[in-house]
């Protein structure tokens, strides 16, 4: 059966005040088309002008489609690979371009991005399906040719996307996350949820529930995207 499915409404969480590496981008292309992404800037390698020139590159360039969009990706990649020829003006970065009822999710790097149905997590990336990425293996300006991972899937009514930095899976699990969104009725609720649920744990010295270890301090970005 063919349901339509708009682009809802999404919001970010954003915590940078641990080195200021982290960016994010939202962006309503068409009433039917979506770009959200999360960027996560190396640290002591140019991580914080990586990530703010590849966020502004997607703000301001014209995305049609998944080409343009690969295209932008690839130029990006270009400029900051001969500033830093691979070593440094590095950044992750996950993108997911929604075009009608389908999802393209692009990802470079360890930046996670998770579809939360019915309860129920579907990762979209390695790093949401717990394949971490060892250092900078991959990042944006780390090799010049452009290497990322892609994946698409159709979109139901109420789906709920969620794209992060590893500043907030490091310390909050899937399964955590698919129960905030179930308990937020919106993405301003869900962002005021994760903030308290991270403050509670920083307090605590607790991360996630799934692994015995304290709380990990590093930038922190999440965008919720409600297609409701």
């Amino acid at each position: 059966m063919h349901h339509d499915v708009s682009n809802g409404r999404a919001l970010a969480f954003h915590d940078n005040a641990c080195h200021g590496e982290d960016a994010f981008v939202i962006r309503e292309l068409t009433s039917q088309m979506a770009l959200d992404a999360v960027l996560d800037g190396a640290t002591a390698r140019g991580g914080r002008e990586a990530s703010s020139h590849a966020a502004a590159m997607l703000r301001e360039a014209c995305v049609t489609g998944v080409d343009s969009l690969v295209a932008i990706l690839d130029r990006a990649n270009g400029e900051l690979f001969r500033r830093g020829r691979g070593r440094f003006f590095l950044t992750t970065i996950s993108v997911a371009l929604k075009i009608d009822q389908e999802l393209h999710v692009f990802s470079i790097g360890d930046s996670p991005v998770l579809l939360i149905r019915s309860g129920d997590i579907v990762p979209l990336t390695p790093a949401g399906r717990g394949q971490a990425f060892i250092g900078i293996a991959n990042a944006l300006g780390r090799h010049e040719r452009l290497a990322y991972k892609t994946t698409h899937t159709r979109l139901q009514p109420n789906d709920c996307l969620a794209l992060m930095t590893d500043g907030v899976l490091e310390n909050v699990a899937p399964t955590e996350l698919a129960v905030l969104v179930g308990e937020a009725a919106s993405p301003e609720q869900a962002v005021s949820n994760l903030g308290r649920l991270l403050d509670l744990k920083r307090g605590q010295n607790k991360g996630r529930i799934d692994e015995r270890t304290g709380f990990r301090h590093d930038d922190a970005t999440a965008i919720f995207r409600y297609f409701r």
